[in-house]
């Protein structure tokens, strides 16, 4: 009975120590700035999409895509999605722009779709102009 109860202490402490491992706590990446416009603009056309179970906040820097892609690297499992940079890929054109992105998992999901918390770094800026700036898109779903 004594083996079975410490057994089950140990157990607990395993599996406690493996959610901790695998599931990452977001990070605002260090003076990146909230932007509230496009932030209140994505999760407007989600709610539009019926996709009231996605909450979408939108940061920018004007650090480095290579230096912000390093601090998610850091934190949690990058997922590399076919066509993107990824952190140590070519960009793809988009019009004259040299598009860099990345795609970082939170939780221990296999790929974005099951993933309730992911990160996509990209730049520069693509909106309704193109600025030479980092963007961070952190897709939190409940």
């Amino acid at each position: 009975m004594k083996i079975k109860k410490v057994f089950n202490i140990i157990l607990s402490i395993v599996f406690i120590y493996a959610a901790l491992v695998f599931a990452s706590e977001f990070k605002v990446y260090p003076g990146a700035k909230i932007d509230e416009k496009t932030t209140k603009e994505a999760n407007e056309a989600a709610q539009g999409a019926k996709m009231s179970n996605v909450k979408s906040t939108i940061y920018t820097t004007m650090d480095s895509f290579p230096k912000v892609t390093l601090f998610y690297k850091s934190m949690s499992k990058e997922y590399i999605m076919p066509r993107a940079s990824g952190t140590s890929g070519k960009p793809k054109k988009y019009e004259k722009y040299d598009l860099y992105e990345a795609f970082f998992i939170f939780d221990d999901a296999k790929d974005l779709a099951s993933s309730k918390l992911w990160v996509k770094v990209q730049r520069p800026y693509i909106g309704n102009d193109v600025r030479d700036i980092t963007v961070i898109l952190v897709t939190e779903k409940k």
